[in-house]
């Protein structure tokens, strides 16, 4: 996995502190562990950026500066999976820890910054000793209001700015009217402070040696109750905030533009909406948090707020705008996890947390950012808390369902059990019957899920949101195509395609395609799988969704393997197994997926003898843009195997296996295990064959089928 970012945006011109930029870039030269350190307001944070900015220039790390604000984050449980989720790293394990950052990171020459680590001392102490150890190649640059502790770090002590050229500039840059200002020597030399004061009234004079405090106050002061009330309330979000959002906590937002001119808030330009964002620095925050009278209220608007984003979010990302909702569950994140996590530690708000913790999933923002580990660890969390009777069944379904969709059956297995034993009503039994429909499916390999998802089908499309109803449709297709006859696979593959044709939703008319291909594999003619699973995963790729590729490479691993492309199959065979490990999907627990695979597997290693491990292994070593690059790649002809003729009668590869099969006399239980099918599936296509073929009985099919096969000999 190649980590991605990029480095925050200057919304500020950077002035002086030349001396220490300098001794900063001089110990990153030779040193592993640098902080920066300093009180709060010192400028830490902005010296680690325009730091990071020159090494991005320079190039002088191969694999790039990476960024991690860590202000927003409260509990040092999750700190590795903010970590990974900030550098774009895939975690959907299902236990919180570092190996998947170690895993990343181990031979990246990478310069991280984690800003802001003094609250979670020592997650980041744990986590840095452990990154420096095992990943070579790694430096951090770490600002913190104390030292980390960690063996060979070296200290850069951020001192105050000097009443000289550099805080006067600084204070005429930041200030609105440049008469009247007050003395530099006055102020602490703390940019923060500066800052500030630039935002003070003209007329507003400061003593000799004034704090960083002291300027809190007295901006305190000079606010009016109404900003000063304001100022409290924006103080209980840890991150930045968009207008809706400050209204919702807030109420009055009139004295919103006055705080932005005086340096209390920070406005910012949102890179998704384009429409302005606000922030307090951390130090300006916690002083304003002081001036709550009581944070419960601000908190529970906050809760509330963010629960009916994730609401409106769940009903809306099933449209032409999905990729856009994905930006906006990005970029509001922080906001949500906090959100969640403050609901679940609230008497009276655990239930609007748990919704949420759920609702999250359903907008499958967390399946495409690869964060199905902090899906996981919230809903667990909220299992801790919830016992009322339905919420807790339908809870529980829904853990099921989600570890069911990675193959976690250990996981899955107990939850469900413990769902049934629960009360239900229609809502519930949605999801509860989804889970059953999907434990059919994957781990018995039983067409009797199929009739199952489509009664879920019709519950979902009277209580549940447009994207959980197809999610339902796409199952209830899947499991037709893999379980049920060529004429039942055909009709809900047209149903399903038109369906993603129609609703104008890119995730949706992939995952239509990926399904074309999927019944062309089984039913029809492998030669066109190719195109439209390629396409599908191109799609995908395009959205950044980091879950679906691996479906599709499953796809291009089978469908190579059919059309004798076994250099190619066995390459993306590796690169599969290796994208199963780093996503966490096991497509071993789910049953057609696995034998299916298996298949490809004896016949590719078969075809390839010895090669087989060396081929398999090039593409488990594979970097995965490189994998996405070859398998949206052509199958060039002189990997192709030629096509088969045209099979007698009209009938399918699989048709004519069953007629042969009944030719050799094999019952329909027999021929069932044969093609690991249903008796009861072997017995419907006999018929079907039969009344394909105007044939009165298996007897005389059989001797169709002999007739059949000695003219294809002669």
């Amino acid at each position: 996995m190649t980590v991605r970012g990029t480095m925050p945006a200057q919304t500020t011109t950077f002035i002086g502190r030349r001396a220490v930029l300098a001794e900063t870039e001089a110990l990153l030269g030779k040193a592993r562990l640098v902080t920066l350190v300093g009180p709060g307001g010192v400028g830490k944070t902005r010296i680690a950026v325009e730091t990071g900015r020159a090494a991005a220039r320079a190039a002088v790390f191969q694999h790039g500066v990476r960024v991690v604000p860590l202000a927003g984050l409260r509990d040092p449980a999750l700190l590795a999976r903010a970590v990974a989720a900030q550098l774009g790293i895939v975690d959907n394990s299902p236990v919180a820890g570092l190996g998947r950052l170690v895993e990343s990171l181990y031979d990246k020459h990478l310069l991280l910054v984690l800003d802001n680590c003094e609250h979670l001392l020592e997650a980041v102490r744990h986590l840095v000793h452990h990154l420096l150890r095992d990943c070579e190649g790694l430096t951090i640059l770490a600002t913190s209001r104390d030292q980390l502790g960690v063996y060979g770090e070296h200290l850069v002590r951020v001192p105050p700015m000097s009443a000289d050229d550099d805080a006067a500039l600084l204070l005429l840059e930041r200030a609105e009217a440049v008469h009247d200002l007050p003395d530099v020597a006055a102020l602490d030399g703390l940019p923060l402070t500066i800052e500030l004061a630039a935002g003070l009234s003209p007329v507003d004079q400061l003593e000799q040696h004034v704090t960083l405090e002291q300027v809190l106050e007295r901006s305190a002061s000079r606010c009016t109750d109404e900003e000063r009330r304001l100022w409290a309330a924006l103080s209980v979000f840890p991150a930045d905030f968009d207008m809706a959002a400050a209204e919702a906590v807030a109420g009055e937002l009139e004295p919103l533009p006055a705080l932005v001119r005086k340096s209390i808030v920070v406005a910012t330009i949102s890179q998704v909406t384009g429409l302005t964002r606000y922030r307090l620095h951390s130090t300006v925050s916690q002083f304003g948090a002081r001036l709550l009278m009581d944070a419960d209220e601000p908190l529970r608007r906050y809760v509330l707020h963010y629960s009916s984003f994730v609401d409106e979010a769940t009903r809306s990302w099933f449209s032409p705008d999905d990729a856009l909702w994905t930006a906006r569950l990005r970029e509001e994140w922080p906001n949500v996890r906090a959100a969640i996590g403050q609901a679940l530690a609230t008497p009276g708000l655990a239930e609007v947390g748990t919704v949420m913790a759920m609702n999250v999933q359903r907008t499958r923002f967390t399946l495409f950012a690869g964060m199905l580990g902090e899906a996981r660890d919230l809903l667990a969390a909220a299992r801790e808390v919830i016992t009322e009777p339905r919420l807790r069944t339908s809870l529980l379904a829904h853990c099921a369902y989600l570890a069911q969709a990675q193959g976690d059956m250990s996981a899955a297995i107990p939850l469900m059990h413990e769902a049934r034993t629960l009360p239900r009503r229609p809502v519930t039994d949605v999801q509860l019957l989804l889970v059953e429909a999907t434990h059919l499916f994957f781990v018995e390999g039983s067409p009797d899920c199929v009739p199952l998802y489509a009664h879920v089908v019709e519950l979902c499309r009277r209580y549940a949101s447009p994207g959980d109803t197809y999610i339902t449709e796409l199952m209830h297709a899947m499991a037709t195509c893999f379980l049920l006859d060529a004429e039942a696979a055909n009709k809900a593959t047209t149903s399903l395609s038109r369906l993603a044709e129609s609703n104008g939703v890119k995730w949706s008319h992939a995952w239509g395609l990926w399904h074309q291909a999927l019944y062309e594999l089984l039913h029809g003619d492998p030669a066109q799988v190719h195109p439209l699973a390629v396409e599908s995963l191109r799609i995908q790729l395009t959205l950044g969704d980091t879950w679906s590729p691996a479906y599709g490479l499953w796809l291009l691993v089978c469908t190579c393997a059919e059309l004798g492309a076994y250099d190619r199959a066995a390459r993306l065979l590796g690169a599969l197994r290796s994208q199963e490990r780093v996503s966490r999907i096991s497509f071993a627990s789910m049953s057609p997926f696995h034998k299916l695979l298996e298949r490809a597997d004896r016949t590719v290693r078969r075809a390839l003898g010895d090669d087989y491990p060396v081929i398999t292994t090039l593409g488990a070593d594979l970097r995965y843009e490189q994998v996405m690059e070859f398998a949206l790649e052509p199958v060039p002809d002189s990997e192709r195997r030629s096509a088969k003729p045209a099979l007698p009668g009209g009938l399918t590869r699989q048709e004519f296996t069953i007629a042969g099969l009944v030719a050799e006399g094999l019952t329909s239980r027999q021929i069932g295990a044969r093609l690991f099918i249903s008796p009861r599936t072997a017995d419907r296509q006999v018929v079907n064959i039969r009344a394909k073929l105007g044939l009165p009985n298996r007897v005389s099919l059989a001797a169709w089928h002999r007739s059949a096969t000695d003219t294809g000999g002669r």
